[in-house]
């Protein structure tokens, strides 16, 4: 925590600071109700956010999907395909470099999904589903009119790249939004914010804790959950981002044993 008085950062449990010496008995709790409101503001900002999305989703339906379907599906379509076109066509270089170029090009789409339009995960897939299996539609197309071959795959093996390919763009678009979702959490953040804890992770606090005030295991528990929550959030984050590169390239490496 830190200290109103001076600045400085002082154990939770003290009673005193050791840097300016002043009382701090008083002013804890007020330091804690004062974290926990800003706490609940952040999370009502949050929620209102996602409810001005609503109602502009409601009230203005055709302003809504134009800029949807220009912003967050029609660019990276778009730059998925230049991307590809000038690495397979005008370059003609390794596809490692295809595979790396269309994993990071959904990803910042995926984040202002989120953070300027407050869409969060299930809206990260579908738009990543669509913008992955059109770019790959486009890519066949593009490689089909170039080297005059069958647009469509022609057997098991390149229907299972295709699919991955267009999978792993899908998981590249939900790591940016759950990347913003982690974001989110971190930056207004510090471990003092307080709220109600859960009740399980209290009463294991109250096992392994040893002795303490009710408070002072109050805010165990509460960094405890916060940290769970930012964590699997991150882990979350890891998980998609992992999972789409393993996709993508995948099929440039063949089958992982």
């Amino acid at each position: 925590m830190e200290c109103p008085f001076c600045g400085d950062d002082f154990n939770e449990s003290a009673l005193a600071c050791k840097s300016c010496g002043r009382d701090l008995r008083l002013v804890l709790p007020v330091i804690e109700e004062n974290a926990r409101l800003i706490r609940e503001a952040e999370g009502l900002q949050r929620e209102v956010n996602r409810l001005r999305a609503a109602e502009a989703r409601r009230s203005d339906p055709l302003g809504f999907w134009m800029l949807h379907l220009g912003a967050y599906l029609l660019v990276p379509i778009l730059l998925l395909l230049a991307v590809h076109y000038v690495i397979t066509v005008m370059l003609n270089v390794p596809l490692l470099y295809l595979r790396l170029g269309t994993l990071a090009i959904p990803l910042p789409f995926g984040l202002a999904l989120l953070w300027f339009s407050h869409h969060g995960f299930r809206w990260a897939l579908v738009y990543g589903a669509i913008v992955g299996i059109v770019s790959v539609a486009g890519m066949l197309t593009i490689i089909g009119f170039v080297d005059d071959i069958p647009i469509a795959p022609q057997n098991a093996r390149e229907w299972r790249e295709a699919i991955e390919y267009a999978i792993s763009i899908m998981l590249a678009y939900a790591t940016g939004n759950v990347l913003a979702a982690l974001a989110q959490r971190m930056v207004p953040r510090t471990l003092d914010a307080t709220g109600a804890p859960s009740p399980a992770v209290l009463h294991l606090v109250r096992l392994v804790g040893g002795p303490a005030s009710q408070q002072t295991l109050r805010r165990r528990a509460q960094k405890i959950s916060d940290n769970l929550g930012t964590v699997g959030t991150a882990l979350g984050a890891l998980g998609t981002a992992g999972a789409s590169v393993f996709a993508g390239l995948r099929a440039l490496f063949g089958d992982v044993s």
